[in-house]
């Protein structure tokens, strides 16, 4: 996973460097479905992975759009762009099927062992699953990473210590004489990069809201809530002045000495917490721990009229598009 992680990171990089510039949501978005299609469909015909990304470009962007689907509105686009991204998952799967070709670990896992006959549910309902996985992985981690991007730009201390880490470990590999290619160990060694990432992820928070049905009434300072409400916490926990020192300024030095590997503690929950804790916790940190340490290999800046807002979900009404130069220091 590391390895196609950072190919792909290292690829569309370079590629916005020769344009000038990139948009870091949209960006994103594309390393995790192609990063995503080939884990789980297992190699895929250049033409239809293609067809997946631009699907992608229309979908996310029109998920809390106007919500009638009619012709020419962002949800009329985005029912086209679904049905467009179901029939290439089928098609692929069935010409696998047909030519004995390996699927991937995951498919294989939800749609049982074909190849003896046992099939646990139909092509139907693996695909809408594969849908599922794609969306709830898209619709969350490029804002989020968009955000810490525009976080790292408005603070120039953060981004001067960012490049002194990352140019450590290029420094590091070059003196080694060992490949350029990113290891666990080197994801592991990214200890400013970690608590940026902590801090960014306590003040966006990848879901804002928790829900949870209290089954029994209880007192909370002069508060009484109710059995039978409705509970949602995460804002409370990530900015309690109790918890944290000067809660809404970000500051990734306040995670210094403490368990950077952690995913949940009663005072940090941007994953969730028991039963239903992110499965894809430690693949969004990688997966923005990587991008970060190509970002910060270039010179590049973030544009100032770029915004960031809460509704229900992040939002960049202005885009996230930064301006990005040739690397010039890894050559």
């Amino acid at each position: 996973m590391i390895q196609d992680i950072d190919f792909l990171a290292r690829t569309h990089l370079k590629e916005g460097a020769r344009k000038g510039s990139l948009d870091i949501k949209e960006t994103t978005s594309k390393i995790i479905i192609e990063c995503l299609a080939k884990k789980v469909m297992g190699e895929m015909e250049p033409e239809a992975a293609k067809e997946l990304t631009l699907c992608w470009t229309f979908f996310p962007r029109e998920w809390f759009g106007f919500a009638w689907n009619i012709p020419g509105t962002g949800v009329y686009r985005m029912v086209k762009a679904r049905n467009r991204m179901m029939k290439v998952l089928k098609e692929t799967v069935l010409k696998k099927r047909a030519s004995g070709e390996e699927l991937g670990d995951f498919f294989k896992t939800i749609f049982g062992d074909t190849e003896r006959g046992v099939e646990t549910i139909s092509l139907e309902s693996a695909t809408e699953y594969i849908f599922t996985l794609f969306l709830l992985a898209n619709e969350t981690t490029p804002a989020v990473l968009a955000a810490t991007i525009k976080l790292i730009s408005d603070h120039p201390k953060v981004m001067q210590e960012l490049q002194r880490e990352h140019e450590g470990i290029v420094r590091d590999k070059i003196e080694k004489n060992e490949k350029a290619d990113l290891t666990w160990e080197d994801y592991k060694s990214m200890t400013f990069t970690q608590m940026v990432i902590n801090e960014s992820l306590r003040i966006t928070s990848t879901v804002p809201t928790v829900l949870r049905i209290i089954d029994h009434e209880f007192q909370f300072g002069e508060y009484t809530i109710p059995a039978g409400w409705i509970f949602m916490g995460y804002p409370y926990v990530h900015f309690n002045a109790e918890k944290y020192d000067d809660p809404l300024a970000f500051n990734p030095w306040r995670w210094k000495g403490k368990d950077l590997s952690a995913i949940v503690s009663r005072t940090y929950i941007p994953f969730g917490s028991g039963s239903r804790l992110c499965v894809g916790a430690e693949f969004v940190k990688l997966k923005m721990a990587i991008f970060i340490h190509h970002l910060s290999r270039y010179r590049w800046s973030m544009k100032t009229e770029t915004t960031l807002l809460r509704r229900f979900v992040l939002i960049l009404p202005r885009g996230s598009d930064v301006q990005i130069l040739e690397d010039t220091k890894a050559k």
